[in-house]
């Protein structure tokens, strides 16, 4: 009988121990679970951050390479990208340049050179334009919404149709030989200059956009940029 009570005590010893050493493994194999997905983790964060950077730098190349040339030259992407990869414009040179369209919302744009360029219905929502020069740029149905021009030159500046909507206005330099700014919107305006209120409307720039103009925008997918094209 005894030979019988130690065998089970035997027995259950064994049963124990796998138990235990099934724990050791279960428990080692999590923690290399763990373990290796933290590794992936911090590597897809470095291949994330080099991916960002080439495109950065990319993007750069293409910015530079067209620099004093007409025509897009890649830039609209280039810009765009940069933008939406935090990346700041600031004294950027795009004389002449096709960018007509482009997504610049929330762009530092700080004393950028934008002669003759062709920003024809851009989304400049919120950008810090401050300093810049937009002489002789086209921004027809552009939208400056929110944005900053401070400071900037606007001298034979198209302004026809764009959205002005709380856009800062101080200090603008060369508003009266602005080229065009008929249908402008000029809702909420920020430190418009002496006089440039008064001065648009009689160029044929409204207040804010009428019940009648948004309807027409709505009808059959209709907009500014369309209406205006030629102006």
């Amino acid at each position: 009988m005894r030979s019988l009570f130690d065998s089970a005590m035997i027995i259950d010893a064994l049963a124990n121990l796998v138990k235990f050493w099934q724990i050791i493994i279960f428990v080692f194999g999590a923690y290399q679970f763990w373990a290796n997905r933290r590794e992936r983790l911090a590597a897809d964060k470095v291949r994330n951050v080099q991916a960002l950077t080439d495109s950065n730098y990319q993007a750069w190349q293409v910015v530079n390479s067209a620099q004093g040339k007409g025509g897009s030259g890649g830039r609209v992407d280039a810009l765009a990208n940069l933008v939406r990869n935090g990346q700041s414009l600031a004294g950027v040179n795009v004389d002449g340049a096709w960018l007509e369209g482009i997504d610049l919302r929330g762009a530092n744009l700080q004393f950028a050179s934008l002669r003759d360029a062709n920003l024809q219905g851009a989304d400049l929502t919120q950008a810090n334009l401050k300093g810049a020069d937009l002489s002789g740029a086209n921004l027809t149905a552009a939208t400056l919404d929110g944005a900053v021009l401070a400071g900037a030159t606007v001298h034979a500046t198209r302004l026809s149709a764009a959205s002005l909507r709380a856009t800062d206005l101080g200090d603008l330099h060369d508003w009266e030989h602005i080229r065009t700014i008929t249908y402008a919107r000029l809702h909420e305006l920020q430190r418009a200059p002496a006089g440039f209120r008064d001065w648009a409307r009689a160029q044929g720039a409204e207040d804010q956009i009428t019940d009648a103009d948004a309807t027409r925008q709505d009808d059959a997918g209709l907009s500014y940029s369309t209406q205006f094209r030629a102006v």
